[in-house]
C-alpha cells in the first residue's frame, strides 16, 4: 500500500486554490485601512451611518500560551485564539472589514452562512487570494438564525491549526435568553508539527516539506512511512479547548437552575466524542439549524466531526463539580480532555465524571418528525462515491480528485437527491459551502426523528446516506471534505449553477 504524501497534497492544494492568487483584488480593497475602523472601546465593531455591523478583523502572528508549558507562535484573528467573535442580529446588515498581516496568503470561508457567491472565500472559485498586505471586505445578511464560525479556506490545514477560527453567531430576533450562551471550540495541537513548522521556516523550506518529511520520520524510528490516519495519531497530542489545554481550560462556572446554551464547534481534524456526565441535556440545533421538539437525553456520546456545530442545553439540577469529557474518537488516548462544569459552591471539588453505560447519540431517531413538502418533488439525482485509488495516500469523490474534480451540473429551482457513499476506511465529514440539506436516509432506513437540516455530515466507512438540497442560492460551490487534509489531496468536488 502506498502511504500518504504530504507534499502532494499541498501541490494538490495549490492548484486549486491558488489558481488566482496571482490575480489584482485592488477592486476589493478597502479605501480606509482597518485599524481606522476599529472601534478601540468595543473591540472591533461598530454601526456605520447605513446601519451596518462592522467588525474588523486582521489576521496576525503572534504568540499564544495554550497551556502552562505549551507555548506557539500562532495566527490568529485580532489576536485571539479562537478569534473575535461576531455575534450579530437576525436581519442586521453586516461587514467584515478583513486585513491579511500575515507573510503568506490567506482568505476567509464564512462556514454554513447562506451568503452570495462572490464573499464565499475560496481562492480560484470565488475570489483571488487575499496578498500579505491587502485587505478585502466580506459582506452579507443575517438572514438564518444559527450557530457558524469562519476560518481559512486558503492552505486551509495548516492555517487552522495555527489558529484561523472564529464564531459567527446569528442571535434569533424573538431569543430565548440564556444564564450562558457560549462557544465552545474544540481543536487539536501538535508539538511534533509546531516543532516541524519552525524548522522548515529557519530553513526557508516550504511547510509542505515540513508535512512530507514527518512520514519518513515517524515510522518507529526507522524511516518506514505510515498511513495518513496513523500518522495523524502519532503527530497530534493535545486537545485544545476555546484556545487552551490542559489545566488552563476555563471552566463553566453555574448556579443550580442556570438555563444555558452551549454552541459545540469542531474546528479540528478528528471527529470527537463529548460526554456530559450525570445530567439531563438535550441538542436544540444541528449545525445552527433548530431541532424539531428535542428531549431530554442522558448517557449518550455525542460524535461531533470536523465542521459540525451542536447547540446543547444541560438541565443543571445535580449540584458538584463535573467534568464533561472531550475525546478525539480515534485516538482518545492522545487526544482526551476535560471540560469543567462547576456549580457555585463547589469550585474546590475534585471533578467527577461519568461512570454510566454510554449509548452513541443516534441523530436519525432524535425529535419529532415533521412532514418538509419541498423535499419530495426531485429533479435530479446524483451520486458522490467517497474513496481512494491509491490505498489512502489521496481521496477521491467518483473516482476523481482535485484539481480534476466531479462537476455537479444544476439549474437554480432544482431539488437535488444525492446518494453519499464510503468506500474508504476513514470518515469524512463532508460539507457544502451555500447551502443546507436534508438528511432524508441512513444505510437504507428512513431518518425517523425530527427533519435533520445540516450543511456539514460526517460519514463514516461503509456508511450512505441520502440527502436532498435545494437549489436556491446561484453560484459555484465547493462540496469537500472537512478533515481538511482529505480535501486538499483531493476530495473536492463542485456543484456549478448553468449561467
Amino acid at each position: 500500500m502506498k502511504h500518504l504524501k504530504l507534499t502532494v497534497i499541498m501541490v494538490l492544494l495549490g492548484v486549486i486554490l491558488l489558481a488566482c492568487s496571482n490575480q489584482s483584488s485592488t477592486e476589493k480593497i478597502v479605501e480606509d485601512t482597518i485599524s481606522e475602523e476599529t472601534n478601540q472601546e468595543n473591540n472591533s465593531v461598530k454601526a456605520d451611518s447605513d446601519g451596518k455591523v462592522i467588525f474588523a478583523i486582521e489576521a496576525i502572528e503572534g504568540q499564544w500560551q495554550y497551556s502552562s508549558d505549551r507555548v506557539t507562535r500562532a495566527w490568529m484573528y485580532n489576536g485571539k485564539l479562537p478569534g473575535e467573535e461576531i455575534r450579530v442580529n437576525e436581519g442586521d446588515e453586516v461587514e467584515l472589514r478583513f486585513l491579511n498581516s500575515l507573510p503568506e496568503p490567506t482568505a476567509l470561508h464564512l462556514h454554513g452562512l447562506p451568503i452570495v457567491n462572490e464573499m464565499d472565500g475560496v481562492p480560484g472559485i470565488t475570489q483571488s487570494v487575499i496578498q500579505p498586505g491587502e485587505e478585502f471586505i466580506y459582506s452579507f445578511t443575517a438572514t438564518i438564525p444559527g450557530t457558524y464560525w469562519y476560518h481559512s479556506h486558503e492552505n486551509s490545514a495548516e492555517q487552522l491549526f495555527r489558529g484561523m477560527y472564529g464564531a459567527i453567531i446569528i442571535e434569533e430576533n424573538n431569543k430565548k435568553e440564556y444564564a450562558i450562551d457560549q462557544v465552545v471550540f474544540i481543536s487539536e495541537w501538535s508539538a511534533m508539527l509546531e516543532e516541524m513548522y519552525d524548522e522548515t521556516e529557519q530553513n526557508g523550506e516550504s511547510h509542505g516539506n515540513a508535512h512530507g518529511a514527518s512520514h519518513a520520520s515517524h515510522g518507529n524510528g526507522n524511516s518506514i512511512e505510515l498511513p495518513h490516519n496513523e500518522m495523524m495519531n502519532e503527530m497530534y497530542d493535545t486537545v485544545v479547548i476555546n484556545g487552551k489545554a490542559e489545566a488552563d481550560i476555563s471552566s463553566f462556572v453555574v448556579k443550580e437552575g442556570d438555563s444555558n446554551r452551549l454552541r459545540f464547534i469542531n474546528s479540528g481534524l478528528y471527529t470527537q466524542t463529548i460526554t456530559i456526565p450525570n445530567h439531563e441535556f438535550k441538542i436544540t440545533h444541528y449545525d445552527g439549524q433548530p431541532v424539531n421538539e428535542p428531549t431530554f437525553i442522558t448517557n449518550e456520546i455525542l460524535l461531533i466531526a470536523p465542521g459540525e456545530r451542536y447547540d446543547v442545553e444541560i438541565n443543571l439540577n445535580n449540584a458538584g463539580a463535573w467534568g464533561i469529557e472531550i475525546y478525539a474518537e480515534a485516538n482518545e488516548e492522545k487526544l482526551y480532555t476535560i471540560l469543567p462544569l462547576v456549580y457555585e459552591g463547589y469550585e474546590n471539588e475534585r471533578l467527577q465524571i461519568n461512570n454510566e453505560p454510554l449509548s452513541t447519540f443516534d441523530i436519525t431517531k432524535y425529535g419529532q418528525s415533521q412532514q418538509i413538502e419541498r423535499i419530495n418533488n426531485v429533479t435530479k439525482e446524483f451520486e458522490m462515491i467517497l474513496a481512494s485509488n491509491d490505498g489512502d495516500d489521496t481521496f477521491t469523490i467518483n473516482g476523481k480528485k482535485a484539481p480534476d474534480l466531479e462537476v455537479y451540473e444544476i439549474e437554480e429551482g432544482d431539488v437535488i437527491k444525492m446518494t453519499i457513499r464510503n468506500n474508504s476506511r476513514v470518515d469524512h465529514p463532508m460539507h457544502s459551502h451555500g447551502h443546507f440539506f436534508y438528511v432524508i436516509s441512513k444505510n437504507g432506513a428512513a431518518v425517523q426523528g425530527s427533519p435533520i437540516f445540516k450543511d456539514t455530515l460526517n460519514i463514516k466507512p461503509d456508511e450512505t446516506y441520502e440527502i436532498v438540497l435545494i437549489a436556491d442560492n446561484p453560484g459555484k460551490w465547493v462540496f469537500h471534505c472537512h478533515e481538511l487534509h482529505h480535501a486538499e489531496s483531493g476530495m473536492i468536488s463542485l456543484i456549478d449553477y448553468a449561467g
